[in-house]
């Protein structure tokens, strides 16, 4: 097997087998089904990229993958040097989707969301300046090569304009999207909780919890809550749940606004739930009325 191709197995095999590395490690902390999902498309869809720009900055080879290039006619591409263009827009690919990784992980990660925003302007900033510097100067001709400007005809400058504004609209509808559901999902969220017949419930964005009251071991209000750190689950402004972890508890789950320093945390069936409402006079409310009818359930007959 020649070195290139060897090299290009290996950058695959990485792509492909860390993703699943990854979620099996998800899984063992268990995490949130959603989570995992959506980690799983990120990763399966964002790694094997990173691998294949390495492949290319390494080798020099895949110039074919390049839009633009690849679209051009023969006599334009005979006047490129493909090995250090192909070099040249790996580095690039690596250097813009690492931040763009690092990006979506903080949201997994990092309870803030000013991350996210500064190492996406980063991606993008050096995708932006990364074609700008590729696609001026006549950086990647050969020594003597011919202006490809005059071997495309205007035919051929029609469908690459086209192309080109597809990508560009593609690209700005994606990032239109991902900004609106980020703005509208960022200050969202609600936590709801309610004393059921059958035991207590708690909703709020990724969690869905029924605790039956005769799994209830104890339960107390907190003043001192530390959230620790989301392992997975929701981030928002206003309302943070899901899967947590602290030096308390290790993992357990919580519902909280961000704004209420008062929680009540329940103690069951050896698992920790900790939430709060949307005041501090509601969550008192509702820990006295969870009081009553645990009370009541255990000295019942």
């Amino acid at each position: 097997m020649e070195r290139d191709t060897k090299v290009l197995a290996l950058a695959l095999s990485a792509g492909l087998l860390l993703p699943i590395v990854l979620i099996a490690l998800m899984v063992a902390m268990g995490s949130d089904a959603i989570d995992i999902v959506v980690q799983a498309i990120m990763l399966f869809s964002m790694l094997p990229l990173i691998a294949m720009s390495l492949y290319m900055w390494a080798t020099g080879k895949g110039a074919s993958l390049i839009s633009g290039y690849n679209t051009s006619p023969r006599a334009v591409q005979e006047q490129y040097d493909t090995k250090r263009l192909a070099r040249a827009v790996g580095k690039l690919m690596f250097f813009s989707l690492i931040p763009m990784l690092l990006a979506i992980e903080s949201i997994f990660i990092l309870d803030e969301t000013w991350p996210f925003w500064a190492l996406l302007v980063i991606s993008m900033a050096i995708m932006v300046i990364g074609i700008a510097y590729m696609n001026t100067g006549g950086r990647f001709l050969k020594e003597g090569a011919m202006d490809p400007r005059l071997l495309i005809t205007e035919e051929d400058r029609k469908s690459n304009r086209q192309i080109l504004y597809g990508l560009l609209a593609i690209t700005g509808i994606i990032i239109v999207v991902v900004v609106i559901i980020l703005l509208l999902v960022a200050p969202g969220g609600s936590v709801t909780a309610e004393l059921l017949d059958e035991g207590l419930r708690v909703d709020a964005p990724m969690v869905n919890e029924l605790v039956r009251y005769e799994d209830i071991e104890s339960a107390e209000l907190r003043g001192d809550l530390e959230i620790g750190r989301r392992v997975g689950g929701f981030g928002g402004e206003n309302v943070c749940s899901g899967k947590f972890r602290n030096g308390e508890f290790g993992g357990y789950i919580l519902a909280s606004y961000n704004d209420v320093p008062l929680h009540i945390v329940v103690y069951h069936s050896g698992e920790v739930l900790a939430f709060n409402l949307e005041t501090v006079e509601a969550t008192q409310e509702m820990y006295d009325q969870l009081l009553n009818r645990f009370e009541v359930r255990t000295s019942g007959p």
